[in-house]
């Protein structure tokens, strides 16, 4: 049984903690070692690495997700987003289009 009266951690940070956290990931966006390929793109300016995505994220969709354990579930889902350009590349990949081919919007309301 999931308890109800759970808050996601990043709900409990302060103001002041939350906007340290968005410029460290700023930060991380001038010479991004995000996934392990560690590119050092600067996404910042322009750049692009193996993953063909910029200083925004494209995102193809998003929803409540109930296809885990409920643990994980809990009564609202447990939230997913499935972002674009893969930094995988597998050659038979089930979401070829979203993850290879860049199917999705870039998200304009992103700001570090």
């Amino acid at each position: 049984m999931t308890d109800r009266n759970f808050t996601a951690a990043y709900l409990k940070l302060s103001g002041r903690e939350l906007k340290e956290k968005i410029r460290l990931a700023g930060e991380i966006l001038k010479c991004c070692t995000l996934c392990p390929r560690r590119c050092r793109a600067d996404r910042t300016a322009g750049e692009t690495g193996f993953c063909r995505t910029g200083d925004r994220p494209v995102v193809s969709s998003w929803n409540p997700h109930f296809g885990e354990e409920s643990p994980l579930v809990g009564y609202h889902g447990s939230g997913t987003i499935f972002f674009t350009h893969c930094n995988l590349g597998c050659l038979f990949c089930q979401n070829w289009t979203i993850s290879h081919h860049g199917e999705g919007r870039e998200m304009r309301h992103w700001r570090i």
